[in-house]
């Protein structure tokens, strides 16, 4: 049950693009986007927390904390929809989707993890992996918009801060599930108030806008978290992670068959060799346990 859990918690985030699309394209800016999916995220999570009877309540402390960490996650989800505007949604997903990569990076540089092959591998792959979508993953087949390419990768190394800030910060006062609803509902105000001073913010004004608000908040923000907590405490973090693959190939698979997007070998081999490189990272310290216990058996 907890890889179902887990592919359908990748699969959830890797419809982003499905539902932020059509959002933009009806005339929403990408603020008033990220607006409407922290705001139903937040309400709609709050709901299930309190009917699970979990604790919400928090050091002033640690919420300050995760205050300053949802400018970083909101920052992240920002640029992943404004990289929407020039780049189609499956290279969108699996350029942030180096996010783990990054952290690795991040936790190896400034907190003085361990360098090794493995990670000098991932990162080769990484770099592989984003030269072969870059330069066949654009429309018709043609080279990335290097402005889109610039955008998602700043995307992915905020959700790298944002993550590590979590784990050194070390909050365990309140469930994963609840820093999660803390952080939408900061984010939450954090794109309203960028909405308003951008002068971007409007009521929406369809059913089909509310419609697609609403799916994009409950997949996207509530179920994918909701499930993936789930998994992890079935599975462990680390094979919940692995299974995080299925984001950027849900996100690929909706762009060919949806929006029309190229299915070329450049799109395919840079999707794989990326999630290979988030694999290693994601299964090093595994594959470093099973050579030492080889080495030393």
């Amino acid at each position: 049950m907890g890889f179902v859990l887990a592919l359908v918690s990748s699969a959830a985030f890797g419809l982003i693009p499905l539902f932020s699309l059509p959002l933009l394209r009806s005339g929403l800016s990408a603020d008033c986007v990220l607006f409407y999916r922290f705001l139903f995220a937040a309400l709609s999570l709050g709901i299930i927390l309190v009917l699970r009877r979990e604790r919400l309540a928090a050091p002033l402390h640690e919420l300050g904390k995760l205050a300053l960490f949802s400018i970083l996650y909101a920052l992240a989800a920002l640029l992943m929809i404004w990289g929407l505007l020039y780049l189609p949604g499956g290279a969108t997903a699996t350029l942030q989707f180096l996010y783990p990569l990054m952290v690795m990076l991040i936790m190896t540089i400034f907190f003085h993890e361990k360098f090794s092959i493995i990670t000098a591998s991932s990162v080769l792959l990484a770099i592989l992996g984003v030269a072969l979508l870059g330069s066949g993953g654009g429309d018709g087949g043609g080279s990335l918009d290097p402005v889109g390419v610039g955008l998602l990768l700043a995307s992915a190394l905020c959700n790298a801060l944002y993550i590590s800030g979590l784990h050194v910060a070390r909050i365990h006062s309140i469930s994963g599930l609840s820093i999660t609803f803390w952080v939408l509902l900061f984010g939450t105000g954090v794109s309203l108030i960028n909405a308003l001073v951008s002068g971007t913010f409007e009521i929406i004004g369809t059913w089909e806008q509310l419609a697609l608000s609403l799916l994009l908040a409950v997949i996207t923000a509530v179920i994918s978290n909701l499930t993936l907590i789930l998994a992890i405490q079935r599975i462990g973090s680390t094979l919940a992670s692995i299974l995080g693959v299925g984001e950027p190939l849900t996100a690929v698979t909706v762009g060919i068959l949806v929006f029309d997007e190229p299915a070329t070998f450049a799109v395919f081999s840079g999707v794989a060799v990326i999630c290979a490189a988030v694999i290693l990272v994601m299964a090093g310290p595994q594959i470093q346990a099973w050579l030492r216990a080889r080495k030393h058996g």
